[in-house]
């Protein structure tokens, strides 16, 4: 198994960056993405210390799966099965340490699991939860969800790789731009965390942010930012202690039967099932602009939305 950094990490950063600055001088333009707010319908018990990388739904169990990182101040780099009414862990498997666990998904029978910067993902029998395979990848691993027919794995860029659930085998990947509010310029969303393929679009956590992007998968563009600010309490001590990454909104799953949008965050001690309201979101005001090495220092502004 792979342990640390793959190889050439600087080399494939800058040709990430060449790919997506050739995409924005020449791809199509496209309206400024609406900015939807939300609304708190219902809400269910989720394990505080849970470093929450990746949700899923199960419709024919009725279960939620989670998967979760590993720093020591957390339950564990892990996976778990549970009911959402209670937050009852029923099953689970906890991975070695040197694996930080990152998104996750499932497709017919199996459980896939990414990590983060050792380079593999992990498959498992859905009704055992043993391991039945596992595969390699260059870049690191941060959401997973499916279209169906496709793994779907963001990376932390802006980059969306499409793989084949079988062979494993990336078929394609994909770039995801927005339009600024105050631009027609068209640039990469970057920092894309946990995804979840809801009603026909892809919705992405944006790392350290309170926005969820939904994009269309077909071309890549950011058509609506919902705007998930106030959703945690920061005044809760619990939340209060930890840093604003070790607590941001990362986790997104969709019960498709009952049309129910699920969310959390890293350490959050509530899923809450949340009614998005189209264009009812509120402008944060001056722009965010990522020092990150995922983002570009002075680049563009997801949250924001001035460049």
């Amino acid at each position: 198994m792979i342990q640390g950094f793959a190889g050439g990490g600087d080399q494939k950063k800058v040709a990430q960056s060449s790919r997506e600055s050739d995409i924005v001088r020449s791809g199509p333009s496209a309206e400024a993405p609406a900015l939807d707010g939300y609304e708190v319908v219902a809400e269910y018990p989720h394990v505080k210390d849970s470093f929450t990388q990746g949700l899923w739904w199960s419709e024919d169990e009725q279960k939620m799966y989670e998967g979760s990182g590993g720093p020591s101040f957390s339950c564990g780099t892990r996976l778990t099965r549970y009911d959402l009414e209670t937050g009852e862990i029923s099953d689970g498997r906890q991975l070695p340490t040197r694996y930080f666990g990152e998104g996750i998904c499932g497709l017919g029978d199996k459980i896939y699991q990414l990590s983060w910067r050792t380079n593999v993902g992990f498959v498992y029998d859905r009704k055992t939860l043993s391991l039945v395979n596992q595969w390699k990848y260059d870049y690191e691993g941060w959401g997973m969800t499916t279209d169906g027919q496709s793994l779907i794995v963001s990376d932390g860029t802006a980059t969306l790789h499409f793989l084949d659930p079988v062979s494993l085998k990336e078929t394609k990947s994909l770039v995801v731009r927005a339009r600024g509010f105050k631009s027609p310029t068209m640039a990469p969303v970057r920092r894309l965390n946990d995804i979840q393929f809801v009603k026909g679009e892809i919705l992405a956590n944006i790392w350290e942010s309170d926005r969820i992007a939904v994009i269309e998968p077909e071309s890549g563009v950011v058509k609506r930012f919902i705007e998930c600010k106030g959703l945690v309490d920061e005044g809760d001590p619990w939340i209060r202690q930890w840093n604003k990454s070790d607590r941001c909104l990362n986790g997104i799953a969709y019960d498709e039967a009952r049309d129910r949008l699920l969310v959390t965050g890293k350490l959050w001690t509530t899923i809450y099932e949340i009614k998005v309201l189209p264009s009812k979101g509120k402008d944060m005001g001056p722009g965010w602009r990522s020092s990150s090495p995922y983002g570009n220092g002075g680049g563009f502004d997801p949250l924001g939305m001035g460049g």
